[in-house]
């Protein structure tokens, strides 16, 4: 397996990640990051269902690792994650930000716990 093999498993991943997260992102409209969200957790949700059914990432090979990374990292969304909480505190109030940090984070984690489990 080449490098260049790999690299390019992991474009097609995160292409693909990348393409569906701005689907949703048309569909879920509201003045509150509620698309970023969505495609944080279940992106976390994917991840653990993956990683947990292909016996955990340790277990996985290159192949399957880049892709998979590669659509988890293309279809979540970090960036807008920061951005929009930046923007929730410069709009609103710091309240709005620190409860949108502290949701995401908190489903994000429950989420990925959750494929974890599941896949078990």
């Amino acid at each position: 397996m080449t490098t260049l093999y790999l690299h390019a498993m992991f474009a097609l991943g995160g292409g693909l990640g990348a393409v569906l997260r701005h689907w949703l992102a048309l569909r879920v409209t509201h003045d509150l990051p509620y698309s970023t969200l969505i495609v944080n957790v279940l992106g976390s949700l994917l991840l653990g269902l993956w990683i947990g059914y292909l016996g955990g990432s340790a277990e996985m090979g290159e192949e399957e690792k880049r892709l998979v990374f590669g659509f988890c990292g293309g279809f979540t969304t970090f960036s807008s994650f920061a951005y929009q909480s930046l923007q929730l505190h410069r709009e609103r109030t710091i309240v709005f930000a620190a409860g949108n940090i502290a949701l995401s984070l908190a489903l994000c984690w429950f989420a990925l716990w959750l494929g974890l489990v599941l896949t078990r």
